[in-house]
């Protein structure tokens, strides 16, 4: 039992110093983690200010809807050719903003590199998906990414 707990402080506080310079070492290290260690990368990262970069495949309009409170809203997404991170993992990143205005210049091909809010982490079996969130947050932002139920089971 010791050493599962000294593995996971270990891996936590890798990731605590890596996620900044490299977005890479998280998606390996959340990758090779377990269950158990992936839900305290989230607790970790999730709500904190991350960068990341990638190719433009795709940019539209995508809906978050929060069953609990029976709201939604509407966003836009950039969505990043998949790449590899130095570990040889796939992973692809989804920058996510409020304002059109914003997405509209972006165009498919343009390499995007921008520091911004990660939202989720997704195990897709196949690739690894980071979404950060590219404007302010509000409060019902992190309602519907439920970055509050994150927080709270710290």
């Amino acid at each position: 039992m010791r050493k599962i707990f000294l593995i996971t402080a270990m891996v936590l506080w890798m990731a605590s110093y890596s996620y900044c310079a490299d977005i890479s070492e998280l998606v390996d290290q959340y990758q090779h983690a377990t269950d158990l260690q992936k839900q305290e990368l989230e607790k970790s990262f999730l709500g904190k200010k991350i960068s990341a970069r990638g190719t433009v495949e795709n940019v539209g309009e995508y809906n978050f809807f929060d069953i609990n409170t029976d709201t939604g809203e509407s966003y836009y997404r950039v969505i990043t050719r998949q790449q590899d991170t130095f570990g040889k993992t796939p992973y692809q990143v989804i920058f996510m903003y409020k304002d059109k205005d914003a997405v509209r210049d972006i165009s498919r091909g343009q390499m995007l590199e921008l520091e911004g809010t990660l939202i989720n982490l997704v195990d897709e079996r196949l690739q690894i998906s980071v979404w950060i969130y590219e404007d302010a947050l509000t409060q019902k932002d992190r309602e519907l990414f439920q970055l509050e139920s994150t927080k709270s089971n710290l």
